[in-house]
């Protein structure tokens, strides 16, 4: 199986079970199952992979019928984490964010504290949609900043990184006192970029406007 050709897998697959939680089940379902038949075919998949990922549909497909509860299907995606082969975690994690909404706050809290890291990753994922929709702020986060795994401390700077073009002053106060207190390298490095990004952005309007204003006043 090759891996890199595997993971161009995962968008298209994650589209179609997108497509059915929307409300095209049939035709969601029918284009899951037909990459997971080209994956098979083309050698991209063996049989333990196709079985992960049928479960994975088939699972989806009952939640689009009404045949299983949110908090079912969220514990399944959980248990999933620790059952599937980590090839899969990054389609776990987007189909996580995909489903993810106020219901699942009480959820993402117990995910926060358990031993798998990819399942506090896809805490991240989860309460950061909400954040962004206005439903929680940021101090949801907070024991993410001190979190025992790298990985996950990465995870949530990479995940803030893209609020930093928008010029979110709380984020930015956040990556700030993250920095304060991380040690290693390669990620307060990752919180200095995005750091500087925003500083960047701001400039960049700045002389945008400055521009504007000079053309209008004919300067």
């Amino acid at each position: 199986m090759t891996r890199g050709k595997f993971e161009q897998m995962i968008q298209p697959i994650y589209i179609s079970i997108s497509n059915m939680l929307s409300g095209d089940i049939e035709g969601g379902k029918s284009a899951a199952l037909r990459i997971v038949r080209e994956c098979l075919e083309n050698g991209l998949c063996d049989e333990e992979l196709r079985g992960q990922l049928l479960s994975l549909i088939d699972n989806f497909l009952m939640f689009s019928k009404g045949e299983r509860s949110y908090e079912n299907l969220l514990n399944y995606l959980k248990s999933s984490f620790y059952t599937y082969r980590k090839d899969l975690h990054g389609l776990l994690l987007l189909l996580v964010r995909e489903i993810c909404d106020e219901r699942a706050v009480g959820m993402m809290k117990k995910w926060a504290s358990d031993r798998e890291p990819s399942v506090r990753i896809g805490s991240i994922k989860c309460l950061l949609k909400l954040y962004e929709e206005g439903k929680l702020g940021l101090d949801q986060l907070e024991e993410f900043m001190t979190d025992p795994s790298p990985k996950v401390r990465e995870a949530l700077v990479s995940s803030l990184q893209r609020y930093c073009g928008t010029n979110k002053a709380e984020v930015r106060s956040f990556l700030s006192r993250m920095l304060a207190i991380e040690r290693r390298s390669s990620i307060r490095t990752k919180i200095i970029t995005a750091l500087s990004e925003t500083i960047e952005e701001k400039k960049h309007k700045e002389k945008r406007k400055g521009w504007i204003c000079r053309l209008f006043r004919g300067g």
